[in-house]
């Protein structure tokens, strides 16, 4: 008993005491204080790259939205009105115009006033004849607005479509049919970056429209077209309802919480939502909560064997010095002196470890090359390319050189997607993307804009640069014309190209512009050939008028340059 009372009252056994119980409180306090810092923290860095994810998809879905609109408004501006009574020419009027820029998946229609369908291309059983009258989107485009409609499961192709609408107005601005654009929402192209991105493991978008209450494109295909949550089963997802642009953590409809971003399309009024639950974006942060645990038992376990033996060795004068004192109390010894006590300092040493960093700077370099690259070729995007043509135009007018875009369109892509998938097709594209990059200076920037569209960037080029770029047009050319090996077949590709030359005085859109058209002359003429033009009047000054084609092999036709003859432009 007496023993017992003196390990209790013992200086050594509270000093272990107070260890322990130092040691189990820093662990407690680490636990929660580090885990809610860890968590706002990884919050904040996951809200600020979820927001960047849903502008960057949202400022796509906008494009391609206004892109559709603009070229259904020019069609219906351009409209042949005698053609409206005429519907087998006013078809063949619109095949033209879909084949040369396929941007409607269904196709074109065009209803009279009373709503029924007179004209379509493609056709598509069912639609002919079909009326539309009843559709809240035709009443306001047969009183002259162009409008993106409500997307709803085509009452004849039964799948989900977004259609489109533009009045077809007379001189006198009465409305006289009404032009339709239906584009399915799984159509390649369209909403791909939506239907197919995944952030992390479990996460993805949302596209939603808040007029119609309806989940217009999911990461989910079951939620496509779905309502959205009624009003108190998601107070985030209801203040984006009602304008919110920004990030947030909250509850999901299926009790999920998550980290969610949303920015607005503003052609539809509709917006991306960016999502990844919390338990996959904040796992470190349970990481971190059982390495703590893991390390506070394991320290208190150490520092019970490390304080008996090292407080026992630092106490030891203290035990011989009461010893002696005791002895003399009885007079065993002599009275003499109590040694001094040692005094000594223990120092207690933290060591604070931290995994974070590393993770976050991968996490950061792979947005940003997510967001500057192509994901299928690894090849810059448009938002890169855009940025290298406004420093290589802004060089070229410094050093008195000469910039080249070359806007790239593959012939034959297409049948070789239809036969044999879009698999076959996505390796068809990073084989052509091999050998143009074979081809290429490295000093060229060589871009894929999305399908078999590719743009080329040479800068710096000296004089002759109109020799240079036919040097360049002519290798890519011929690299893309070698056969495919797909699927056991050989399958023929050729590529048309439209040049655009400049000496840095006009702007980068000027210059896309002018490839493009050059480019979709070549398409016009068969294909497999390149044009040289200049983008503006200043570059024509420098350049007389002349567009140069130059032909390979290919069997789609006679040369354009012995079809327009010297200084002529064709098409």
């Amino acid at each position: 008993m007496m023993n017992l009372q003196r390990i209790a009252t013992s200086l050594v056994t509270r000093l272990i005491v107070f260890g322990v119980l130092l040691v189990v409180f820093g662990a407690v306090m680490r636990y929660f204080m580090l885990a809610k810092f860890l968590r706002d923290d990884l919050t904040q860095v996951i809200s600020t790259q979820q927001v960047a994810l849903a502008e960057y998809v949202a400022h796509e879905i906008d494009y391609k939205l206004a892109q559709r609109r603009r070229f259904l408004e020019q069609l219906a501006a351009t409209l042949p009105q005698d053609l409206i009574e005429h519907p087998s020419r006013l078809s063949e009027w619109l095949k033209e115009r879909h084949e040369l820029q396929p941007l409607f998946s269904d196709g074109l229609a065009v209803a009279d006033v009373s709503g029924k369908v007179v004209v379509e291309y493609p056709s598509i059983p069912g639609r002919l004849g079909y009326s539309i009258a009843d559709n809240p989107d035709f009443q306001s485009v047969r009183d002259g607005q162009s409008v993106i409609g409500r997307p709803l499961i085509g009452p004849v192709s039964k799948r989900p479509i977004l259609p489109m609408g533009a009045p077809v107005k007379d001189a006198t601005g009465k409305v006289r049919a009404v032009l339709i654009g239906t584009t399915a929402l799984a159509a390649p192209g369209f909403l791909d970056l939506l239907l197919q991105g995944r952030i992390g493991e479990s996460g993805g978008f949302l596209l939603i429209s808040p007029r119609d209450k309806l989940f217009v494109a999911t990461s989910d295909p079951a939620m496509v077209l779905k309502p959205t949550p009624p009003i108190g089963r998601n107070l985030l997802h209801d203040r984006a309802m009602e304008g919110f642009r920004g990030s947030g953590v909250t509850v999901n409809a299926k009790g999920i919480e998550e980290i969610s971003a949303m920015a607005s399309v503003p052609s539809a009024g509709w917006f991306v939502v960016a999502r990844l639950p919390t338990a996959e974006a904040l796992a470190t942060v349970e990481r971190v909560r059982t390495l703590v645990i893991t390390h506070g038992f394991t320290a208190v376990a150490i520092l019970l064997l490390f304080l008996g033996i090292v407080v026992t060795w630092l106490l030891r004068p203290l035990h011989h010095a009461a010893d002696q004192a005791e002895r003399m109390t009885q007079g065993a010894i002599p009275l003499k002196p109590l040694p001094v006590v040692r005094e000594d300092e223990v120092g207690h040493l933290t060591a604070a470890f931290n995994r974070l960093l590393a993770k976050l700077t991968r996490s950061q370099a792979e947005l940003v090359r997510m967001a500057h690259h192509d994901t299928l070729t690894g090849l810059p995007n448009r938002q890169l390319l855009a940025d290298r043509l406004e420093q290589a135009l802004a060089r070229t007018q410094r050093n008195a050189t000469r910039v080249a875009v070359l806007f790239l369109d593959l012939d034959g892509f297409k049948p070789i997607n239809d036969a044999f998938g879009h698999e076959t097709g996505d390796e068809a594209l990073r084989e052509v993307t091999r050998r143009l990059l074979e081809v290429v200076r490295q000093t060229d920037t060589l871009a894929r804009l999305g399908g078999d569209e590719f743009i080329l960037l040479a800068a710096d080029l000296d004089e002759p640069a109109e020799d240079g770029v036919r040097t360049l047009a002519t290798k890519c050319i011929d690299a893309v014309a070698k056969p495919l090996r797909l699927n056991d077949a050989d399958c023929p590709l050729g590529v048309s190209i439209g040049i655009a030359l400049c000496r840095g005085r006009c702007t980068a859109d000027r210059l896309l512009a002018a490839a493009d058209h050059a480019m979709y002359q070549v398409k016009r003429e068969g294909g497999g050939r390149y044009s040289i033009a200049p983008c503006c009047d200043t570059c024509q000054a420098d350049n007389p008028a002349r567009i140069d084609f130059r032909a390979t092999g290919s069997p789609q036709g006679k040369s354009l340059a012995s079809a327009s003859g010297p200084g002529q432009q064709s098409g």
